[in-house]
């Protein structure tokens, strides 16, 4: 994407709602969730918008897709036992399991780099906290012991770090920490949200979203540090969820311009 937001492309152009894009490993394709069939299910496309295929058929509510590294299988919340807790399926939609059981909801799952460990957002302590699943043993471990909301974790490449948002200091900001909970740093402190932080593919960059002077969300981008904050795509339109391109994906690179986002409920690529 250009840093003026030109050269947009709309990927989805269904009258119902697409949300929460996620590129699988090799670049090829796109998962995603909508409620074009009359509630939440995932969907999968090519990198370009053509061949959407539904990939879960359930009354209940699929949604938040992530990618395993390998690309074999797709991570998900869904709500089909009650209540949302996490499940997987490999990425022909096949073999759908679940892998958490709490009464309580567990949501927005990311895969660990190296593929063994899911963190994922779950209210079984009254709010919204951060946790680690060990894939080998079942183990779940709390990562964020916050009274305010902690939510959507990213896992950054290397996996020492997961960037994630909080409401601890009154409005939601993006905060650091290590991938057991550890060495909490504060990245953004503004008096707007800022919100969904997501890792360029060599980690040395945080695209997330914040809210304008007027608003509405708009797309943003800093050093994983928290320096050089900047607006991508300032404007009177509604930009959110943004997520990278992968690495080495044809000629989109791993900078700015490997952006893909969702606008107004249609996933839109920026070149």
């Amino acid at each position: 994407m250009n840093l003026d937001g030109t050269d947009c492309v709309n990927l989805t152009q269904h009258p119902a709602s697409d949300f929460y894009p996620a590129w699988s490993p090799d670049g090829g394709q796109i998962a995603f969730f909508s409620n074009r069939d009359g509630n939440l299910e995932i969907y999968l496309m090519n990198a370009d918008g053509a061949c959407p295929k539904r990939l879960t058929y359930n009354d209940a509510r699929d949604k938040a897709p992530v990618w395993s590294p390998d690309g074999k299988q797709i991570a998900f919340s869904s709500d089909r036992a009650g209540n949302f807790d996490i499940y997987v399926m490999n990425a022909d939609g096949t073999g759908q399991r679940q892998l958490t059981h709490d009464v309580n909801d567990d949501i927005l799952p990311d895969w660990s780099p190296d593929g063994n460990k899911i963190a994922f957002v779950s209210h079984r302590d009254k709010d919204f906290e951060i946790y680690s699943l060990n894939l080998s043993n079942g183990r779940e471990t709390r990562l964020t012991h916050s009274p305010k909301l902690d939510s959507y974790p990213d896992w950054s490449p290397d996996g020492e770090w997961i960037a994630f948002t909080t409401m601890r200091d009154g409005n939601l900001e993006i905060y650091l920490m290590d991938a057991n909970g550890g060495r909490l740093t504060r990245l953004t402190d503004n008096d707007v949200d800022d919100a969904i932080p997501r890792w360029s593919p060599d980690g040395s960059q945080i695209a997330y979203q914040s809210e304008s002077e007027t608003g509405n969300w708009v797309l943003a981008i800093m050093y994983a540090d928290g320096r050089n904050q900047r607006l991508i795509m300032p404007g009177l339109s509604w930009d959110t969820e943004p997520v990278w391109a992968p690495s080495g994906y044809n000629s989109v690179s791993v900078n700015i311009s490997g952006k893909y986002q969702i606008t107004w409920g249609e996933i839109k690529i920026r070149k």
